[in-house]
């Protein structure tokens, strides 16, 4: 309840502010331009405490995915989404030398990429794992080294989406720049390894692989990540939490 309160008397030190510039120019940057406005009325950019909770941006009833974490695999140890592009992705354009992959993956159907793989998430409950699984057309397995053990899912949900914050703002611009109003905000907190699951079981939580490589500079031929996770739509966020309190 501490957290709650404080972090809650700094939303509303935040909406106090009324309508501020943002330096961010995504609609994916609420969240950020958030923690900018938190930062100035703390006069501290290198000790910002927001009592343990992520912040992201809300667009209530979207239909959008938002990513709700990032991690690599737990195995391969490293390169394990480089390795799905370097075996499985397809040439860029105008660069043949070099691959990207692009694609979302769900546990409840077979997507088709580059008409020539199909990939699936498979829910290994025995095993404690889900696969990236990569198939024929035919929806024959190839190959399924990549993949996350339960245990590391369980700690991210407990670490890093255990108290998760959603800012809510209306977004104006006035001569090429943008400012932001922030008027309300949903507190989660609770989330459910076994809710995780049976959304991943059902397609409402699926993994999207972006991932592609340099083309120019020191890193070139090098792996780029695009943000490679498990996303959801936003509307669905409340599900996989067991409490939800609103912030006028």
């Amino acid at each position: 309840m501490k957290n709650e309160e404080f972090i809650t008397a700094r939303f509303h030190d935040v909406k106090n502010l009324g309508w501020v510039k943002s330096n961010r120019y995504s609609k994916a940057e609420i969240g950020e331009t958030f923690m900018d406005c938190i930062k100035v009325l703390e006069k501290d950019p290198d000790n910002c405490n927001l009592a343990g909770y992520e912040v992201k941006d809300h667009r209530m009833e979207s239909a959008s995915y938002v990513t709700l974490f990032a991690k690599s695999p737990s195995f391969p140890k490293r390169g394990a989404i480089a390795y799905l592009k370097d075996r499985f992705g397809t040439p860029y354009d105008d660069n043949t030398e070099l691959n990207k992959l692009h694609t979302a993956v769900s546990a409840n159907s077979y997507n088709t990429y580059a008409g020539t793989y199909s990939f699936r998430l498979i829910n290994d409950r025995e095993n404690g794992r889900i696969h990236l699984a990569v198939y024929t057309l035919d929806h024959e397995l190839i190959d399924k080294t990549v993949y996350y053990t339960y245990d590391d899912i369980r700690h991210i949900l407990n670490r890093k989406l255990n108290n998760l914050f959603y800012a809510e703002a209306e977004r104006r611009f006035e001569n090429g720049d943008e400012y932001v109003r922030f008027t309300s905000a949903e507190i989660y907190s609770e989330p459910s390894f076994e809710r995780f699951l049976e959304m991943v079981d059902n397609g409402d939580i699926r993994y999207n692989i972006r991932i592609g490589c340099y083309q120019s500079g020191e890193k070139y031929g090098k792996p780029y990540d695009h943000g490679s996770g498990f996303r959801i739509k936003e509307y669905n966020i409340r599900r996989l939490y067991s409490s939800r309190k609103r912030i006028q």
